[in-house]
């Protein structure tokens, strides 16, 4: 019998000092700024933009401008529908000006990529220095030990660098865009779109032109194999990466979200620590990094798609030509 009251008063009297060591901490994280780093759902204004702001169409319009070589370039040479009834000349403004497309479209993506992940890396960094914010608090208070504070610095110093390399990454990326359109010290300030576009819900279908175009089986050439094979493989790349965004926004994305829920709940009954919804945060906006990685690389991809499918249809046309 008093082995039994014993227990029962050892278990009330931890079960306060863990209510006192909850109460403690959600004053500190009050202190600290509310709950501003948890679950944090930014939402970017798209009602105003910069009047400055180069959308895809008009980085496009303007590297043609810049780049196509206008002897080249002439009426007819933007499609392949009439391709039979080209020039030599005109052909060669068509290939040409896919790869200027392409090319401007990976500046153009990748730059955006970039503006829209230092976003959410800010998100990741407020999180990580608050957690690391509440841990020094909470050491010189008595609530966790030595070690746990030096984790968490660790933690912190690590995402101070990762947050910086980003930073370095996409003056790098603005850089590139700068010269792929030809841009100089008296053009204005030049913004691109807040955020890159959601993958399409269908992915694309080859057209029958298409299809025969890269149908391996009507050439013997070395040079043609390889430019049909490259088109295939692009394809195959197309679609992989159209279903691993496609798989991030509709499985990945909502599942990390019910996640979070059910660990703010886990916290509210006192299950799990401040830390563990701060390292929460961090994960949510991990995870959105993630899909943005994954879209910019399929739009990148789609663009490529597009270049080696004409390539790989002139070199039909070409063999086929009469």
């Amino acid at each position: 019998m008093k082995k039994l009251i014993f227990l029962v008063v050892s278990f009330v009297a931890i079960q306060a000092h863990a209510n006192s060591a909850w109460l403690e901490q959600n004053k500190i994280v009050g202190e600290i700024g509310g709950w501003k780093v948890y679950a944090k759902e930014r939402t970017l204004n798209r009602s105003s933009p910069n009047k400055n702001i180069f959308t895809l169409s008009q980085a496009i319009e303007r590297t043609l401008q810049y780049q196509l070589d206008s002897v080249n370039y002439l009426p007819g040479s933007d499609s392949i529908s009439d391709y039979y009834g080209l020039t030599p000349a005109q052909r060669s403004a068509l290939q040409q000006r896919y790869s200027i497309i392409y090319e401007t479209s990976k500046a153009y993506y990748e730059l955006v990529a970039l503006n829209e992940k230092l976003i959410h890396m800010e998100d990741v960094l407020d999180a990580v220095e608050s957690a690391s914010e509440l841990a020094s608090r909470m050491y010189k208070i008595g609530n966790i030990n030595e070690l746990k504070l030096l984790k968490q610095n660790k933690d912190l110093y690590k995402k101070r660098l990762e947050y910086k390399a980003m930073q370095t990454k996409h003056i790098e990326a603005k850089e590139r865009f700068i010269q792929r359109l030809n841009f100089d010290n008296r053009n204005p300030k030049i913004d691109v779109d807040i955020r890159l576009p959601d993958p399409p819900k269908e992915s694309r279908k080859l057209s029958a032109k298409e299809l025969k175009g890269i149908d391996l089986s009507t050439t013997g050439n070395p040079g043609s194999v390889q430019v049909r094979s490259t088109a295939r493989i692009s394809y195959e790349s197309y679609l992989e990466k159209f279903n691993k965004t496609r798989s991030y926004k509709h499985e990945i994305l909502p599942t990390q979200k019910k996640i979070s829920e059910e660990n703010l709940l886990r916290y509210n009954g006192m299950l799990i620590d401040v830390f563990h919804l701060l390292e929460d945060s961090e994960n949510q906006s991990k995870a959105v990094i993630e899909y943005i990685d994954a879209n910019a690389a399929f739009l990148v991809q789609s663009a490529k798609l597009e270049k080696d499918l004409i390539d790989a249809q002139m070199d039909f046309s070409n063999i086929n030509v009469r």
